[in-house]
């Protein structure tokens, strides 16, 4: 089988060894344009998807494609609903990430409650003030979880010892489930699938529902919320800060937009540049469940198959 990685995703050295045993065309830039992951793809028969965009004009250039890997949990930058039209198996690495990404959350819920940033940036710039740079403690606090699947449950595992309530909204919760969790949240944690049913579940309207001492965690993707929306909210302080990893219109590498670096900047926000997912172990974890997916296609037996069918919001927006 004819198997192409058309960007680069980073491996440890045992899956290396798997790559050049099976013959895998790999690729260790992210393309810029579509014409260059079409004319990497063109004679695959399966290939991943990490940072590329797999679109309708990649799906028909690529006559013999039948198996599309998304090397992370997330597939909507895969046109899946295309791809299964043309019989084309879509799968994703549904495991390899959770536990780095849940740690992540709980690393921007102290950052921002303990003034981290600010107390690091103030003191590098030879400034003592830490009389003024007044915390709140996870302890006691209520934790909303937007989304309650392996990442959720693994962020209320791990807060356990903070002695904090939990409440969570799910695939089975309402649009008034949503609001009141909001309402009534301190930190609010986002944990949920990207799909055209969830881009802007957080909007302005949804914004102004939080507490003036609430805290915004961002882990999802960047779309579940209008960023426009937070930027404002979080200039008015209609409510307290944000902790974020994803944003929207997301650059692969380079330059970060002047939309994106604008909201970084605010004084309540600590950003990092969608590196949740990001750890030895999880790249360790992507290589040994990315192969198992590809072993499985081979086998005849593919699994992790993304069916439209199953495909539902995780929230209704």
């Amino acid at each position: 089988m004819n198997i192409v990685f058309p960007d680069r995703i980073d491996f440890d050295d045992a899956t290396k060894a798997k790559i050049k045993v099976l013959g895998i065309t790999t690729y260790n830039d992210v393309p810029t344009d579509e014409a260059t992951v079409i004319e990497r793809i063109r004679d695959a028969e399966l290939i991943t998807a990490n940072f590329v965009a797999i679109t309708r004009r990649v799906i028909d250039a690529a006559p013999r494609l039948k198996f599309i890997v998304s090397s992370a949990v997330g597939y909507n930058h895969i046109d899946y609903q295309y791809a299964l039209s043309k019989d084309i198996k879509v799968l994703n690495c549904p495991t390899q990430n959770a536990n780095a990404v849940a740690e992540h959350a709980i690393a921007l819920m102290l950052a921002v409650s303990h003034k981290v940033l600010e107390a690091n940036t103030s003191l590098r710039e030879g400034k003592w003030n830490g009389l003024d740079m007044l915390g709140t403690e996870l302890g006691q606090k209520k934790l909303g979880l937007v989304g309650y699947g392996r990442v959720g449950k693994l962020i209320e595992r791990k807060v356990a010892g903070f002695n904090m309530t939990i409440r969570y909204v799910n695939s089975t919760s309402t649009d008034q489930d949503l609001d009141i969790l909001l309402q009534e949240s301190d930190i609010v944690c986002l944990c949920l699938t990207l799909d055209e049913t969830t881009r802007h579940i957080i909007n302005q309207r949804r914004l102004l529902m939080l507490k003036p001492h609430a805290i915004l965690i961002n882990i999802a993707r960047g779309a579940v919320i209008d960023q426009a929306a937070l930027l404002n909210a979080l200039k008015q302080k209609t409510f307290c800060a944000a902790g974020l990893d994803v944003y929207e219109n997301e650059p692969t590498s380079g330059h970060v937009p002047p939309d994106v670096l604008e909201l970084v900047k605010l004084p309540n926000v600590v950003a990092t540049p969608h590196i949740a997912y990001n750890t030895e172990e999880t790249t360790t974890r992507l290589g040994e469940e990315l192969f198992k997916n590809i072993e499985s296609c081979l086998n005849g037996r593919p699994k992790n198959i993304i069916n439209i069918k199953e495909v539902r919001s995780p929230l209704k927006s």
